[in-house]
């Protein structure tokens, strides 16, 4: 596969986190597909030369007088598209990865254009700061969401910002990022022996998106003799501009760190503060965890897909007053959260530049293949909802699910147990994922509840097989979960070659569950191929599974509901 990947973030501007995705992206990238990487260069600074993450270097050329902003847009987008065309010629890429707005538009007209949206540019301002400039860039924003061929965000928080842009005109897939989880360490311990305890903020010095000032007030609420006492260090790293109103008395000098300087900064930090209002991702917030810190973090903003409370982190309000009576508790409970360290330790580690890569894959394949519909299908942004609901649910509810899939699965194989060696077989559920597979490697177990190894759980909607892929199909729990049946249905018709082989909960539904279909008319509205509602041909089953279901099964055109009851 070759991938065209654009950005406006060179790989060597480290600060912000843009240019650390376009080096570690890409360079993990090559490893799974011939990839080209084009910098648009929009800066006043040097052109940069081509390096080892940047292929080709283009800035734009001005040739006509353009004074309104719009012109200047457009002039932009035509210098870069005439820079272009050779590149798209000699390569001809299969996916175009266009990596933030100012990138879409020369390639607004190109098939397959991927989009990933890491910051979205009408919630970073404020009423003040309106101007022509700005309602263009919001136009070139609305104009990559609604035509591109599928939009990536990076954090629930940040789909719904999409959404509201877009006006609800594109379906943003929520993909996991990556972090170099192998460059931070801890030197928490060495501080803790010379009763030290440092307190940290990392990043701008800017208050309405980051809320650094509430960070600032809280401390100075301490008070000098609370610091003294506790032996504690309060930290500000990062660069901007601070209130010169605000007393920072009660904190280090204010520093801008880079490099290894940055990583021993976070090292050396046993509570790290992230007050921010607005945020898309937080990566700063993964960077902390990484680092073995104590992180308290603002809910409900994109830090809500690695920060759970309670077991990897504390939460603070946007509130100075009552920031400060976490941060007290938090300085004076310090030694009782080492768990929660642990917990975020190992949270980080689950973010590998592997996984955020095989993410992407997964969607440029489908894109190649022509599947834009059955992506938006399952991916929309109710399939999040769905998903947080599943994971908000009780462990007792969760335990009970994969107990009921497990021996509902068990029974079929069981059944089927002579005929599995000469068939390729998938079994689909909703949160059951067998440690090993005693019924041999042609079975293979899918959840549609869980992250697979690609960083998002698979969904029969749009089910990541080929045609034919397996002869069998069992679905035993996943059914309960979908959003489109009438498309996960076709979805599991053309990847099974035979049969289909359907298990569906019958009476009390799960906290998760989208809908009920109890009835033999349930099944007869989602599809009008012919059926057969008699009981010839049908699986015997030699257990009885645990619980009342109904069986739908598909063989090449016909289509048979299986209405027992089991006990």
């Amino acid at each position: 596969m070759r991938i065209l990947f654009v950005t406006t973030e060179h790989p060597g501007y480290l600060y912000g986190g843009l240019g650390t995705f376009t080096r570690e992206y890409v360079r993990e990238l090559r490893k799974h597909a011939d990839v080209k990487c084009v910098y648009f260069h929009l800066q006043d600074a040097p052109l940069p030369q081509p390096d080892l993450t940047v292929d080709y270097v283009i800035a734009p050329e001005h040739i006509f007088e353009a004074f309104s902003p719009e012109a200047r847009i457009l002039e932009v987008a035509s210098s870069f598209r005439s820079q272009l065309e050779p590149i798209l010629k000699s390569f001809r890429p299969d996916v175009i990865h266009c990596n933030d707005r100012q990138t879409f538009l020369p390639f607004r007209f190109e098939k397959n254009v991927f989009y990933s949206s890491h910051l979205i540019f009408t919630d970073l301002l404020t009423s003040n700061t309106l101007n022509d400039l700005y309602f263009q860039e919001v136009k070139v924003e609305r104009c990559a969401l609604e035509n591109s061929s599928i939009v990536a965000a990076y954090s629930d928080f940040s789909a719904k910002s999409v959404l509201k842009v877009a006006g609800g005109r594109c379906t943003p897939v929520v993909l996991p990022l990556g972090l170099n989880v192998e460059k931070f360490y801890s030197n928490k311990r060495k501080n803790r022996k010379d009763g030290i305890l440092n307190v940290s903020y990392f990043g701008r010095f800017e208050d309405v998106q980051k809320g650094v000032n509430d960070f600032i007030l809280a401390v100075n609420q301490l008070g000098p003799k609370f610091k003294q006492r506790n032996k504690v260090r309060f930290h500000l790293y990062g660069k901007g501009f601070i209130d010169p109103g605000l007393n920072l008395d009660l904190f280090e000098k204010p520093q801008f760190l880079e490099g290894n300087d940055l990583y021993e900064a976070y090292a050396d930090s046993d509570i790290v503060v992230m007050p921010s209002r607005y945020e898309p991702f937080g990566l700063t917030g993964l960077e902390a965890m990484a680092s073995g810190s104590l992180l308290l973090v603002a809910p409900g903003l994109g830090m809500d897909m690695y920060a759970e409370p309670g077991r990897n982190c504390l939460t603070i309000p946007n509130n100075s007053f009552e920031m400060s009576k976490i941060l007290r508790d938090a300085i004076l409970d310090y030694d009782k959260y080492s768990l929660l360290q642990d917990n975020a330790v190992a949270t980080a580690k689950e973010w590998t530049w592997e996984r955020c890569v095989k993410s992407h894959m997964y969607i440029y394949r489908q894109i190649c293949a022509q599947r834009i519909p059955q992506l938006a299908s399952a991916y929309r942004i109710e399939e999040r909802e769905v998903l947080d609901s599943y994971k908000k649910s009780n462990d007792v509810e969760k335990i009970h699910c994969a107990e009921m899939e497990r021996i509902s699965s068990s029974c079929v194989l069981d059944a089927i147990k002579n005929e599995i060696p000469g068939k390729r077989i998938l079994v689909v559920t909703g949160n059951y994922e067998p440690e090993d597979i005693s019924f041999g490697k042609n079975v293979k177990f899918v959840s549609v509840l869980n992250d697979s190894q690609e960083g998002i759980p698979v969904r029969m909607e749009c089910l990541p097989f080929r045609n034919n892929q397996f002869d069998e199909i069992i679905v035993a729990g996943g059914w309960e979960s979908v959003l489109d049946p009438c498309g996960a249905l076709m979805e599991l018709e053309r990847v099974a070659k035979d049969s289909v082989l359907i298990l569906y909960k019958k009476g009390q539904p799960y906290s998760w569950q989208t809908f009920q279909m109890e009835r033999e008319k349930d099944w007869k509205i989602i599809n009008s191929s012919k059926w057969i509602c008699d009981f010839n041909n049908h699986i015997v089953m030699e257990k009885t599974v645990p619980y009342g279901a109904v069986f739908y099964k598909y063989s090449g055109n016909n289509q048979e509901v299986l209405s027992e009851n089991f006990a």
